[in-house]
């Protein structure tokens, strides 16, 4: 899996997909995900204010083509409520979304940080929770694995945050390599 951050507005990027999350009880979002609504003239604010999406936990819904952003596919995965948010729902969570993204075909995705801004949360354990069940899923496949480029989209304020949590995955979990993150430390002058 290739891994990069983007602090670039999350609209700009071309990523076949951006997963964000959700929370069932933030009306309206906020975050990324709050831009992204913005970005697309309050289009979830309406499905929510519709009932159409819930936001509870792992409820999936998937726009495709979604003007205006620069990814195809605009996927947002259910976080339930913003008080029960913790690491391990997190990491079901980015396990879930990397299924999702590999049961759809793509090898491309963007994906914020869930909970960051909102709880109690440690930014670089979100980024870590999160990689760690990207990876947990996609090492069952060494194919799988291969092919994936994964992007975390954050603020620029963030970067060394979100970079620790890679640091962090980096040290606790034997990922024999298989995640790549040389473009990645090149980009910092570290490579």
């Amino acid at each position: 899996m290739q891994l990069n951050i983007s602090t670039e507005n999350p609209d700009l990027p071309r990523h076949k997909c951006l997963a964000l999350g959700i929370f069932a009880d933030e009306r309206p979002p906020r975050g990324i995900c709050g831009f992204i609504d913005w970005r697309l003239n309050g289009f979830i604010s309406r499905e929510i204010k519709e009932k159409r999406i819930q936001g509870e936990f792992e409820e999936k819904i998937i726009i495709p083509f979604p003007p205006r952003i620069g990814s195809e596919m605009l996927l947002l995965f259910g976080l339930g409520s913003v008080a029960e948010i913790n690491y391990d729902k997190i990491y079901n969570a980015a396990y879930t979304i990397a299924q999702t993204v590999d049961g759809i075909g793509l090898d491309d995705f963007a994906f914020d940080l869930y909970g960051d801004g909102r709880a109690q949360l440690v930014t670089a354990n979100i980024m870590e929770a999160m990689i760690t069940g990207f990876f947990d899923f996609l090492s069952t496949d060494i194919k799988k694995i291969d092919r994936i480029k994964a992007c975390a989209v954050a603020a620029s304020a963030n970067f060394p945050s979100v970079y620790q949590g890679i640091r962090q995955f980096k040290t606790n979990v034997n990922d024999r390599g298989a995640v790549d993150i040389s473009s990645l430390e090149e980009s910092l002058g570290l490579g």
